[in-house]
């Protein structure tokens, strides 16, 4: 047995198999994606530079870089030299003159981190990658024949190979089903239903809203441990369903798994009633919004779930996943139906979904975005004491305000582009709109997203755009919403401390719209409140809602902010809000949102605008 050599094991169209797929260096990361896609098995590429061996990359490695979180669209483009110079398990190679045995030694000696990677075996037969499980399985087959004395190293290797196998449809973080084994066990019960009358499953697809905020503000190692407890979760479930399930012939009424990230995937037995998958949806969706304890701290996690009500129609498991998928982000988006069932008329949505995704990423890239401007009027100062900057985008259908594109910029991680572009273009128009009128102070306001608040590189990339296009800070007063300061308070509060500390001036926008933070009001180090429309509609007609606007602003002044009332329309209303002692005003009544809000020579004359029509 010792004179058994890999290069008598490893060969063409033997019984072991080894692979010899290569790319260049040079190559995207997404081509190496599409590569993987294309061939489920396949463990790993040989990396070469310069018609010689570079390296190996291995599919377990890359989809974990995959899932890091500077970005997936970041990462796609990163050629592959750039991933064989990151930190990753060293890969172990062999040449194939060497006996099996060393070599199964040598393979299981490696750390825990690298034991199960692939290898790279060289010679005269040329490069080749081969896995564990396939050398331990030659090495099996190989003592069986052997002495006596053997079996003992037999049997430890034969375990060696069932935790391979094991490791290979598992996940390691969770102990469920990884995507692979899930999709076996899909394969397996939708070929076994169509030989048991009611044999049907459903499929639920579904993941953790705002995950990554959780990940970015908390670390991943809490938002490790929020997966874990996630997965414990649905192992109850899981047994919950199976326990009793014994019908003869039939399989697991559930079976769980992790899809991806912090994306689900459950099938459960339908047996020709759609009511069951709803109500093993419900269970499931109130499972997963239940409060977790991380850090040693209470939070609670939305969820969003896709269903596919029968597998009987489908040919293949990757057909029924991308439905239910589709389902899931069309609960996603939805505010009020968090569980959302598979229709075919989604195909269509979902594709011009897509469309307008490229759409939106060409506009960012080729700058047909739009700034408009609307005037925050100060009655102290006379004129406006700053423009709102409102993004409008010139799509190929039209003009589109943000509402319509901002939720899939954020989706997509466009997000941020879109925001160094607005404060970069705002910039440039405060520069020339200062340069035309050199004896007023001319602030401009933008808006910040609560996914923006992810990034810790966003404070200092503003101050570094101001820097380069010669504006104060001081002249930028950034916008979050109350929603948004109150979903990650923690995370907000020094977000905004680093955006104060580089000298922008800070505002907190459609205060008192339904959500209770006054409790952190006084950490946040804001320099303004824009209270929500829906608190001055009715400020000259209802005392109550004339009460409520003083108070806040009897609140606001206590702890030295300035106050803007928001959804001025009528001369009244303004009235009213001037009566009650607001400065700073903003609304239809003052201009609507406009791309030249300076207007022509001699427009600059009038310091208060009159009533706006409509």
């Amino acid at each position: 047995m010792d004179d058994l050599r890999l290069c008598s094991i490893f060969m063409p169209q033997g019984k072991h198999q080894s692979w010899t797929e290569t790319m260049p260096a040079g190559d995207a990361a997404a081509v190496l994606e599409a590569r993987f896609r294309a061939m489920p098995a396949l463990p790993g590429v040989i990396v070469t530079a310069g018609g010689k061996v570079a390296g190996l990359l291995s599919r377990r490695e890359f989809l974990a870089a995959l899932s890091a979180p500077y970005g997936r669209e970041v990462f796609l483009k990163r050629p592959l030299q750039e991933l064989m110079a990151s930190a990753m398990p060293e890969t172990l190679v062999l040449d194939d003159q060497i006996p099996l045995a060393t070599a199964c030694r040598m393979a299981l000696g490696r750390a825990d981190a690298a034991r199960f990677e692939p290898i790279l075996l060289t010679g005269a037969g040329g490069p080749r990658i081969i896995e564990l499980a396939a050398l331990l399985s030659a090495q099996a087959d190989a003592l069986e024949q052997a002495l006596d004395e053997q079996r003992q190293l037999a049997s430890e290797l034969r375990a060696a190979r069932r935790r391979a196998e094991y490791d290979a449809i598992h996940d390691s973080l969770t102990g469920l089903l990884n995507r692979k084994g899930f999709l076996a066990q899909m394969q397996l019960l939708m070929a076994s239903s169509a030989n048991y009358a009611g044999g049907d499953y459903g499929l639920l697809f579904f993941d953790l809203d705002r995950f990554k905020l959780i990940n970015d503000s908390l670390g991943h190692q809490v938002g490790d441990e929020l997966l874990i407890q996630v997965a414990e979760r649905l192992a109850t479930i899981e047994t919950l369903c199976n326990t009793g399930h014994d019908e003869a012939g039939a399989g697991p009424c559930c079976v769980v798994g992790r899809h991806s990230g912090d994306e689900f995937v459950l099938l459960h037995a339908v047996s020709g009633d759609a009511a069951l998958l709803w109500q093993a949806a419900q269970m499931l969706y109130s499972s997963l919004t239940a409060p977790y304890v991380l850090d040693g701290k209470p939070y609670t996690i939305g969820a969003s779930i896709g269903m596919v009500g029968s597998l009987a129609p489908y040919q293949s498991q990757e057909a029924a996943l991308r439905d239910a998928d589709i389902a899931m982000y069309e609960a996603k988006r939805s505010h009020s139906e968090k569980i959302v069932l598979f229709e075919t008329t989604m195909h269509a949505l979902a594709e011009r979904r897509l469309a307008l995704e490229n759409e939106l990423r060409e506009a960012v890239t080729q700058g047909n975005l739009i700034l408009y401007f609307q005037p925050i009027m100060s009655f102290g100062l006379e004129r406006p004491f700053a423009y709102e900057v409102l993004l409008r985008w010139q799509s190929p259908h039209g003009l589109l305000a943000p509402g319509e594109f901002i939720a899939l910029a954020e989706e997509t991680g466009m997000i941020d582009d879109i925001g160094f572009w607005t404060l970069e273009a705002t910039c440039n128009w405060l520069r020339a709109a200062q340069a035309s009128r050199p004896g007023e102070e001319i602030r401009a306001s933008i808006n910040i997203s609560a996914v923006q608040l992810a990034n810790p590189a966003l404070p200092a990339k503003f101050a570094s755009i101001c820097a380069a296009t010669g504006v104060p800070p001081d002249r930028i007063l950034i916008e979050l919403t109350e929603q948004s300061a109150i979903a990650a308070p923690e995370r907000a509060a020094q977000f905004l401390r680093e955006l104060k500390a580089c000298g922008f001036l800070l505002a907190l926008d459609d205060f008192g719209a339904g959500y209770s933070s006054l409790a952190w009001l006084h950490k946040l180090p804001v320099d303004m409140l824009k209270i929500d429309g829906s608190l001055t509609a009715e400020v000259e007609c209802s005392a109550s809602a004339a009460k409520i606007a003083a108070g806040i602003l009897n609140l606001s002044n206590s702890l030295g902010l300035s106050v803007v009332a928001n959804g001025v329309e009528r001369l009244s209303q303004m009235e009213k809000l001037r009566e009650l002692g607001f400065d700073l005003m903003q609304g239809f009544y003052f201009g609507r949102p406009h791309q030249d809000p300076l207007g022509p020579p001699g427009a600059a004359s009038r310091t208060m605008p009159s009533a706006v029509s409509g």
